[in-house]
Order: structure tokens, then C-alpha cells, then sequence
């Protein structure tokens, strides 16, 4: 399977929500419920919240012969990067799809000269290994009272003293 990741362009708006409105229920529908599932997906995944994005050129998808089969939504907080969403459909798990958009947030976050942040439900072990896999470390939440866990890449790695 060929995989191309680029930029997504504002005709890419429904393939970005069918990407989201299957792996968000996917992925904390058992453990948040339909109520957290709807309403994130109503809040994150409507029309405008993911045209907007698109527009502001915050976004890239994995592109294959049948269609968008992932994303990734980085976005600037601060003096760092932060990668909102990262989702790759599931059936499409497992293949490096996620890696590849993991890369181009990096690609980006390197090209800036800032970090690039992201945060994960504390249960989701699975996720927690990815990211250490791709060099991410724990990093303190941009602002008190997430329940999340945030993690960073450093895009320039601190300089060792002898």
C-alpha cells in the first residue's frame, strides 16, 4: 500500500471527518461512553471546526489509492507546536500510517524551531508507547487542571555541558 502524506486542502474536509467520526468512537467509545463520543465529535469533528483548521493550513492527511485513511491536526500554542489529533482509520492500523503523520508534525515543529506537544488519556497505555517510541518525553500540561498526560518533542535537542 502507497501512502502519501500532504497537506490537506479544503476539498479533503469530508475525508477528515470520516476519518474522524470512525476512529474517535473507536477510540473512547468502551471507555468514555456515546455522550463523550457525540459530543467530541460534534465540538471537534464538525464541518467548520475541521475546515477551519484545514484552511489555516494546520492540517495533513495519509492519502492511499481508496481515499484519506488518516490525519494529523498541529496547530501553534504559545512558543510550541501542539498536536491535537493524530487518527489513523482503524483498519488501517498497525501499517506506519501514524508514523508518517507523526513525522510530518515533526517535520513541521523542526522547520519553526519549536517543540511539538501532544497529550493522551493516562489509560491508554497503547498510545503512551508509541509516543515514547517516537522520542517523545513527559513534559508539565500547558495549563493546570488537565487530567491528561502531555508529552514533548524536542525539535532541538538540549545541549550537553562536559
Amino acid at each position: 500500500m502507497t501512502i502519501t502524506i500532504r497537506p490537506a486542502q479544503p476539498d479533503d474536509t469530508h475525508g477528515v471527518r470520516y476519518v474522524g467520526t470512525v476512529a474517535w468512537p473507536a477510540t473512547y467509545g468502551s471507555e468514555k461512553g456515546s455522550g463523550y463520543v457525540m459530543s467530541g465529535l460534534d465540538e471537534f469533528w464538525s464541518a467548520e471546526a475541521i475546515g477551519s483548521a484545514i484552511r489555516a493550513g494546520d492540517v495533513d492527511v495519509a492519502e492511499a489509492a481508496d481515499g484519506i485513511t488518516g490525519m494529523v491536526h498541529v496547530e501553534e500554542l504559545g512558543g510550541d507546536l501542539v498536536m491535537w489529533k493524530l487518527y489513523v482509520l482503524p483498519d488501517h492500523q498497525r501499517h506506519g500510517i501514524g508514523r508518517l503523520l507523526v513525522r510530518a508534525a515533526k517535520d513541521r515543529a523542526r522547520a519553526q524551531g519549536k517543540d511539538l506537544l501532544t497529550e493522551y488519556e493516562s489509560s491508554n497505555d497503547r498510545v503512551r508507547g508509541f509516543y515514547l517510541r517516537e522520542g517523545f518525553s513527559t513534559t508539565a500540561a500547558p495549563w493546570p487542571g488537565t487530567d491528561a498526560v502531555w508529552l514533548r518533542w524536542k525539535s532541538v535537542p538540549d545541549a550537553h555541558e562536559d
